[in-house]
């Protein structure tokens, strides 16, 4: 009796160190930081003022255009009438502060 007991066991044991091995590893995310948070009401900052200021400036009227920030780094993305637009818009964006670079997506509207 007791040379059945130990391959059961055994067995058991195996089955279930078999199941476990088949479980995906799971990490757990790290909590954002004080500097993350920061940063993105910092981010959420500079895209208001850029955005204010392009779409304040009488030239740019006729501008759609869309601002995002990520680390300080500016996207525009739109059309414009013409190219001095853009040159005027890119120039707008850049000296807004907080802003470290910028990413120039928009284009010249085709009729």
């Amino acid at each position: 009796m007791k040379s059945l007991r130990i391959p059961a066991v055994l067995a058991a044991a195996i089955a279930v160190g078999s199941a476990f091995a088949q479980l995906p590893e799971v990490k757990p995310q790290p909590a954002p930081t004080a500097g993350t948070v920061a940063q993105s009401v910092a981010d959420e900052t500079v895209t208001a003022q850029v955005t204010n200021a392009i779409a304040s400036d009488p030239a740019l009227k006729d501008m759609e255009f869309s601002a995002e920030t990520m680390d300080g780094v500016v996207t525009l993305n739109g059309t414009a009438g013409a190219s001095d637009q853009i040159a005027r818009a890119v120039a707008i964006a850049r000296a807004v502060a907080g802003v470290k670079s910028v990413t120039n997506i928009l284009a010249v509207k085709t009729s």
